[in-house]
């Protein structure tokens, strides 16, 4: 199976579209008094209603090619999995309880799981010349329907010159490059124009390096928050002589190992700010967050977690950003009589001829 470059971005926006809908849905029921469609005799659960969706999802991905029907099936895919996982508590309890507390655990648990295999798929499936080329060819077909924006045509250069390096027919990159010079031209998108207006030039990089170092500390601080917090329950708790909750155990461990990898990523990146290493470290403290000590915040307090998790969440995105930035800078050579080819895809099919 050819796996697409793009592919992980395309899985997060059907899992985020997921959360924004069951919030949106659990919202809208505590405002208008749960209502219900179907009657007096029959229930109508939206759970149908996220099927229908998903399936109509799956039929338009099968039955049409190109950019448009795939963000049509990204946003289908996600309403109808939002819609099906937030009555997940019905079909948990024999007596079908909505309002199952755990239920809320188990979604968060569902969208993390899902998210951490999208990441592994991205992250330990190695793409080969012939898959490269080949995700080249269709997405320069759909740029030749659709047309491309400069930064879609240096993605799929990107994947010509990597095919060619790898060993790849040159003569049919050559062709697939001609093909992709006479695709329509669009306009860049709206999230390349602000990401230029924003972030000109070097400033990327400077940017990234003081948002991480923020970051840092504030998912530093938020762990020994959660570490204190969890340490008081477990005292009350053995005050009260009613045993220790699970859930504050769960948290007090969470917390606790996030707070670590931190201390020491924070003391590894002072000595050597351009190491991995501690982005890695600092990278599993947020996964450890969201994996562990979220978990049993859910348990605790349902949908008052929901503000731990952006935490958590948003310090993960910067982290992995900040990691693929510099993986980026520091990527080896194609060839050692052209270095560049291999950190610039804006470099020309012929230019990688000579390699």
């Amino acid at each position: 199976m050819i796996r697409r470059s793009d592919g992980g971005s395309l899985v997060q926006a059907v899992i985020v579209i997921a959360i924004v809908t069951i919030l949106v849905i659990r919202a809208y029921l505590a405002a208008t008094g749960y209502p219900q469609i179907g009657g007096k005799t029959l229930h109508i659960a939206h759970a149908l209603w996220g099927g229908a969706a998903m399936i109509i999802a799956i039929i338009v991905l099968l039955s049409f090619a190109g950019r448009r029907a795939r963000a049509l099936a990204v946003l289908l895919g996600g309403i109808g999995f939002g819609l099906f996982l937030d009555e997940v508590g019905k079909f948990v309890t024999k007596t079908n309880d909505y309002f199952f507390a755990p239920a809320v655990s188990i979604m968060y648990v569902v969208l993390v799981v899902l998210l951490l295999v999208n990441r592994a798929i991205q992250d330990t499936r190695r793409s080969s010349p012939q898959g490269e080329l080949s995700e080249a060819l269709i997405r320069t077909a759909e740029a030749v329907v659709g047309g491309a924006t400069a930064a879609e045509r240096q993605d799929i250069r990107g994947l010509l010159n990597s095919a060619v390096a790898g060993g790849a027919d040159p003569a049919t990159v050559d062709e697939v490059s001609r093909v992709l010079e006479g695709a329509p031209e669009d306009p860049p998108s709206a999230a390349d124009r602000l990401r230029a207006r924003l972030l000109p030039g070097d400033l990327e990089a400077k940017f990234g390096r003081h948002t991480t170092q923020a970051a840092a500390w504030l998912l530093t601080a938020f762990s020994l928050a959660g570490l204190i917090s969890a340490s008081v329950t477990i005292a009350e708790d053995l005050d009260a002589g009613t045993g220790i909750a699970v859930s504050a155990i769960g948290r007090f461990g969470g917390s606790t190992l996030a707070f670590v990898l931190c201390v020491a990523a924070l003391f590894l990146h002072g000595r050597n700010p351009h190491s991995l290493r501690p982005l890695r470290m600092l990278r599993a403290a947020a996964l450890v967050t969201m994996l562990l000590t979220e978990v049993f915040d859910f348990v605790a307090e349902q949908f008052g977690a929901l503000i731990n998790v952006a935490i958590g969440l948003a310090a993960l995105a910067v982290f992995s950003y900040r990691i693929n930035f510099l993986t980026r800078r520091t990527r080896p050579a194609v060839s050692e009589s052209d270095p560049a080819a291999a950190v610039d895809p804006s470099v020309t099919v012929s230019r990688t001829r000579t390699l």
